[in-house]
């Protein structure tokens, strides 16, 4: 079969040649894939509208040698609220790239593709930095690295108020135990009860979580920690958002 049809988000778009743009997809059906948009920077493509980043449209792919590409595309959501800052485009562009960094080619996982449709769906609308630490969490989870939050990963008990997180043991590691020679986060027991919640909770809940500065700071580190430890680097777009939260202007 030469065509195919795929429910697919943009994560990202890269020019080649003058009106031509390689797209990065994740699907429904299929998982992750690449895609050639011909002539999409035309003023008169009909498809440019729906293979914009950060959109979720219909695609009709006809199959190739080398990569498939854009038979045809309809726009169904561009998720408006995320695009109104400069804040909403920067967070869309860190979960785009985790889902991109987390994920192999044409390896379909349909929960990967709701959270990511969820997540776009509330960026911009005030629960922006909660709404990405759940779905760091979440999405660990999906793909296979869930951490252990119940009790210690090593002795498996539940600990006292001291824990800590240690990413090499794959979770929380109590004070008898203590975090080794590889170290760890310190984490109060309030930030791990709102990580846990974090991971429960449906992610359209997720605006009636409101931890303090405190515990928000904890877990962006236990997370920061978390993620680059799994992909031996950090996440390019990290940065700038941690510029942004920062106060920083551009």
């Amino acid at each position: 079969m030469k065509d195919y049809l795929v429910d697919a988000v943009v994560l990202k778009s890269a020019r080649t040649r003058e009106a031509d743009r390689v797209l990065t997809l994740y699907t429904r059906q299929v998982g992750k894939i690449r895609a050639m948009a011909h002539g999409v920077e035309k003023p008169a493509s009909r498809k440019r509208g729906a293979v914009q980043p950060f959109s979720y449209s219909r695609l009709l792919l006809r199959r190739g040698r080398e990569i498939d590409s854009v038979s045809q595309g309809e726009g169904v959501e561009i998720f408006p609220a995320l695009r109104q800052n400069l804040d909403g485009l920067a967070r869309a562009s860190y979960i785009a790239e985790m889902v991109d960094a987390f994920t192999v080619d044409e390896d379909p996982n349909t929960g990967v593709f709701e959270l990511l449709l969820a997540t776009f769906d509330i960026l911009g609308r005030g629960s922006d930095h909660i709404a990405a630490r759940a779905f760091d969490i979440k999405l660990m989870s999906l793909v296979g690295y869930r951490p252990g939050l119940e009790c210690c990963v090593m002795c498996g008990s539940a600990g006292g108020e001291r824990l800590w997180f240690v990413p090499g043991q794959g979770g929380i590691v109590c004070a008898e135990c203590g975090p080794g020679p590889g170290g760890g986060l310190e984490i109060s027991r309030g930030s791990l009860e709102t990580l846990k919640a974090l991971l429960r909770w449906d992610i359209g809940r997720i605006y009636q979580i409101r931890p303090d500065p405190r515990t928000g700071r904890e877990i962006a580190g236990v997370m920061k920690r978390f993620v680059e430890y799994q992909l031996e680097k950090s996440i390019k777009s990290a940065r700038f958002v941690e510029l942004l939260e920062k106060g920083f202007s551009f």
